[in-house]
């Protein structure tokens, strides 16, 4: 009896100690799968908001710099588009101003074209009273240009005829100007008073008074008649 009552205290106090080691071993198991478990939540957790942060980071500055970006754009695009409207209103503008300007300046280059037409012309004509009244005074002067186209003629003339107006062949006889042996004076009614024309066996050549007036006027005109450049206002068509 008493042997029995020992064992089954033995066995019982056996029991009790298996179901208590059984039971502290499921707590730690259970306690450690939950931390483990609530360890993982955390890291999820973190790298969810982490993720959700730099996303909205990103987010924000990416609309500030799409922000200056198209703030810069804008204002590029503003600038070249009132700078060319600008240009067109003043050249739209500036047209009549232009076309008043272009007709003024027209009228002004023919008035000076005329003027400096009349002032050609007198001069000319002055020169030429001038000119006769030396001949009609010193008519050996005649004689000189005769000499002096002789000597621009080509080769050696031994006969030169020398045709002359009848009045200055007239004052020439009057003043007994000494002749070359080879000039044989004629009187041509046909020609001016200052005319001459030459004649040799090889060639003719005038002489004349005109025709070097005429030269040097030609050379006058030549100068004093260029076209006036009418200047414009510049237009851009951008």
């Amino acid at each position: 009896m008493v042997t029995v009552y020992t064992v089954f205290r033995h066995w019982l106090s056996q029991w009790r100690l298996m179901k208590s080691s059984a039971w502290t071993t499921k707590v730690g198991k259970s306690r450690k799968w939950t931390f483990s478990s609530n360890l993982k939540q955390v890291s999820n957790r973190g790298l969810q908001q982490g993720h959700e942060e730099g996303l909205r980071q990103g987010i924000e500055q990416g609309k500030q710099q799409g922000l200056l970006d198209g703030q810069k754009e804008g204002f590029q695009k503003g600038f070249v588009s009132g700078e060319q409207a600008g240009k067109q209103g003043f050249l739209e503008a500036a047209k009549p101003v232009n076309d008043l300007f272009q007709a003024l300046s027209r009228w002004q280059s023919e008035k000076e074209q005329q003027q400096r037409h009349m002032i050609c012309e007198l001069v000319q004509k002055v020169a030429q009273q001038v000119i006769r009244a030396e001949l009609t005074l010193m008519p050996q002067q005649i004689l000189a240009l005769v000499d002096e186209t002789l000597s621009a003629m080509p080769g050696k003339a031994e006969t030169v005829t020398v045709h002359l107006n009848p009045q200055d062949l007239e004052r020439i006889t009057h003043i007994n100007a000494d002749l070359p042996k080879s000039w044989k004076l004629v009187a041509n009614n046909e020609l001016p008073i200052g005319g001459c024309q030459l004649v040799t066996d090889d060639a003719e050549a005038d002489a004349s008074c005109d025709s070097r007036l005429e030269a040097c006027m030609d050379n006058v005109k030549q100068h004093l008649l260029d076209e006036v450049s009418i200047p414009q206002v510049e237009s851009e068509n951008e």
